[in-house]
């Protein structure tokens, strides 16, 4: 194997394990908070993403928009998220965060927060630019497959598998 590839073979392993060690630590924080995966995902959304519509959760979050609205329901009733009517068009909804739960979640991830910090201080600015290049090019292309998953669903998956908006 050569040099190159095996630069490769050890990402490809290392972005796995980062991928399941971060899903665990999401599991844990969910399970603290009190949410499913799924609510702590649209919260997420919820508290990051400016002008947000059940519509767009939805999608960024692998939902129908009935499984989306429920979640909204859900967090809404813990005060944890609110509906906000647009102020120009009175017929589009806003989600956005009450910030209620967000000194605990802050707690909770405080020490891979830090660690991280200290860890990326290492590197230049040259560095960095090329970290920052290679993880939004991975997220996009994660995003467009879960957009493609969500938009062509394959009904010969057991109904126990599963779906892209569980991970």
């Amino acid at each position: 194997m050569s040099s190159h590839a095996a630069h490769l073979n050890q990402l490809s392993k290392l972005m796995r394990s980062v991928s399941t060690y971060r899903l665990l630590a999401q599991h844990t924080a969910a399970d603290r908070l009190g949410l499913s995966m799924t609510e702590l995902k649209c919260l997420d959304a919820a508290r990051n993403i400016p002008d947000l519509t059940p519509g767009r959760m939805a999608r960024i979050v692998g939902l129908s928009s009935s499984a989306a609205t429920a979640a909204i329901d859900r967090l809404e009733r813990r005060r944890l998220v609110q509906r906000a009517r647009d102020v120009v068009d009175r017929r589009r909804v806003f989600v956005t965060s009450t910030g209620l739960h967000e000194s605990e979640t802050a707690e909770l991830f405080a020490p891979l927060a830090s660690a991280t910090d200290d860890i990326l201080q290492n590197y230049s600015d040259a560095e960095l630019t090329l970290v920052n290049e290679v993880l939004a090019q991975i997220s996009e292309s994660c995003e467009r497959l879960v957009a493609e998953w969500t938009a062509q669903p394959d009904d010969s998956r057991a109904s126990d598998t599963l779906r892209p908006h569980d991970v």
